[in-house]
């Protein structure tokens, strides 16, 4: 039986010239990774860093929620990263966050399918 679906599976990727099946397995993967990154964010980290008055403390909330959004925008999160990592404090701790392997595959997604 398996290896009728694995049959059945090469034969629908083969016939599918509209890219279907593979824009499908995106979407998948993206809203499997969505909830995961949606929590991941280092929110108290960085709100810990930054004196409480911090202008930046705002920047955090924002891209928080964004990320909380349905629909997120790469180059939203992309402007918000940056923001943070030009402060000194959040510097280490945005870019660890951000070079991790499980962000950038979610941020290479949210361009493939369009969250």
């Amino acid at each position: 039986m398996t290896d009728q679906r694995e049959n059945l599976r090469k034969e629908v990727d083969a016939a599918d010239d509209t890219g279907l099946v593979a824009g499908e397995e995106l979407i998948t993967q993206a809203e499997t990774l969505l909830p995961l990154l949606q929590s991941d964010l280092p929110r108290e980290r960085l709100h810990a860093a930054l004196p409480a008055g911090h202008a930046a403390h705002a920047a955090i909330d924002e891209l928080h929620a964004h990320l909380q959004s349905d629909a997120p925008d790469r180059g939203t999160v992309e402007r918000h990263v940056g923001t943070l990592r030009a402060i000194p404090e959040l510097e280490a701790i945005v870019g660890n966050w951000w070079d991790s392997p499980k962000v950038q595959r979610f941020v290479a997604m949210l361009s493939q399918v369009g969250l």
